[in-house]
């Protein structure tokens, strides 16, 4: 599995991973290929689901993070979809990798505030295409609330300006239309004027490119995260989560219907949505809880 292990990280080299990126997503796929090596998988196309699904296990079970887990989980993602995509493999082993449930992990991480959305957002340069593209980003997945999955799945033709609509896929291929802010609105239209200039070939679509044409990778939009001054953060770590996390909690905050909230985030059950209220102070949890008293937000 080296070999493709190698062929990974060069192509993320090419996309201009850092060496941080570089040295992380290193060590996560070789940390899944001793264990898959143990299972007797030391080849790629032997991988089936089950096996990573195991994987998973054994790090919950060693004390790994869910959120850690999460991130591993990602990267093998990331990792088979390219062999898919190069014809190494047939079918995707890591599409639907299931995590073993953390209970006293279910709270997300505490949200941006408003404020500091806004001054993110006012922050943020606008001096290239690169620049128009990653506050294009940065504007859909908090805008809309989007898994940062989705929101690199999303083509140039699910953007529906007229309506002030975007279609997104989400898990199990689910399809969903989701209104798009001022914000947003305004940030695609600046990046879509340039967008063409990104092309290194034929126009596939995709709506965010990355610096050589192809469809921007998620190891390529975290690595420039990681590089924002997250001063302005008060020492909170951004991440396309917590732009979720946040606008979820700013819904229900401005008094959105949790069932609302609930499809705006494709959520399949009520009870991932309802984790939110406990991130709502005072008054507005206890409405909630007088006039929906089958949720249960203490448990």
């Amino acid at each position: 599995m080296k070999p493709e292990i190698e062929d990974f990280i060069r192509q993320g080299q090419a996309e201009g991973w850092g060496k941080r990126t570089v040295e992380q997503y290193r060590q996560r796929l070789e940390g899944m290929a001793s264990f898959l090596r143990r299972k007797g998988r030391s080849r790629v196309a032997e991988v089936q689901a089950n096996d990573l699904d195991d994987w998973m296990r054994s790090l919950a079970a060693r004390g790994v993070k869910r959120l850690t887990r999460r991130g591993l989980a990602s990267t093998a993602r990331s990792f088979f979809r390219q062999l898919v995509e190069r014809g190494k493999i047939l079918s995707d082993p890591s599409r639907y990798i299931t995590q073993p449930i953390d209970p006293e992990e279910e709270l997300p991480p505490p949200p941006l505030s408003e404020q500091e959305v806004a001054a993110l957002l006012d922050g943020l340069p606008k001096r290239n295409v690169i620049d128009l593209r990653n506050r294009a980003h940065i504007e859909l997945l908090y805008g809309t609330a989007i898994r940062i999955s989705e929101s690199l799945s999303v083509n140039v033709a699910d953007i529906d300006f007229s309506n002030r609509l975007v279609k997104v896929k989400g898990k199990g291929g689910k399809e969903r239309m989701l209104p798009l802010g001022r914000g947003a609105m305004l940030a695609l239209r600046d990046y879509l004027a340039l967008r063409r200039s990104l092309l290194r070939g034929p126009d596939h679509g995709a709506l965010f490119l990355g610096r050589y044409g192809t469809r921007l990778t998620p190891e390529a939009f975290r690595d420039w995260l990681r590089k924002l001054n997250r001063s302005r953060l008060n020492g909170k770590r951004l991440h396309p989560h917590l732009l979720r996390h946040s606008a979820a909690v700013h819904m229900l905050r401005a008094g959105a219907d949790i069932r609302h909230v609930q499809e705006f985030l494709g959520h399949s059950n009520l009870d991932t949505t309802k984790i939110y209220l406990r991130m709502i102070p005072g008054r507005l949890k206890d409405d909630y809880v007088k006039s929906m008293p089958e949720i249960d937000i203490e448990g």
